[in-house]
């Protein structure tokens, strides 16, 4: 198994950008499905529950109009997505010879799927948020940016690496 000295400086960043989106997903996330039903009446007294209240002004389906939509779709990232990103830290730090198709896959699935979020909120003038403002809008699209620029990365790395393997660069 190679040392953390072993890795190159982006692959610590990915390796550091899963571990974060690991943790967000185990946490606040598992949290989010376990009580998605009961958010309003926790959020007095309990922290994730008022995190989600106030992204409720800028998404409401994630607080107080909880849709079956957003239940899958965080379903899916918590218990598929995240069992997919521990496949690929155990790829990195093996060097494994797909870890680049897998990590390509990951980047570009989650990239699309962030983008999508934003682009079916926009086109549809966005129906779920509480009043339009720089504040809301703000409040829509910051706590997504890790995902989109982090998971961008990743599949513009990975590009990066198996461009270089077709020309045939063996450093690659």
């Amino acid at each position: 198994m190679p040392r953390t000295s072993d890795l190159s400086a982006s692959e610590r960043v990915i390796i550091g950008l899963l571990t974060f989106f690991l943790i967000i997903a185990f946490t606040l996330e598992l949290y989010w499905i376990v009580f998605n039903d009961s958010l309003v009446a926790r959020a007095d007294h309990e922290l994730f529950a008022r995190l989600f209240q106030i992204y409720g002004d800028a998404d409401r389906a994630y607080f107080d109009r909880i849709t079956p939509m957003a239940i899958g779709l965080e379903q899916i990232n918590v218990f598929v997505t995240q069992i997919v990103n521990v496949w690929l830290l155990w790829a990195i730090v093996q060097r494994v010879y797909y870890r680049h198709v897998l990590q390509l896959l990951v980047g570009s699935y989650l990239t699309y799927s962030v983008v999508l979020y934003f682009w079916a909120a926009h086109v549809t003038g966005y129906p779920d948020m509480r009043y339009q403002s720089p504040y809301t809008f703000f409040l829509f699209y910051a706590p997504n940016l890790p995902w989109l620029l982090g998971y961008a990365y990743m599949s513009l790395d990975s590009i990066r690496h198996l461009c270089a393997r077709l020309r045939g660069d063996a450093r690659a």
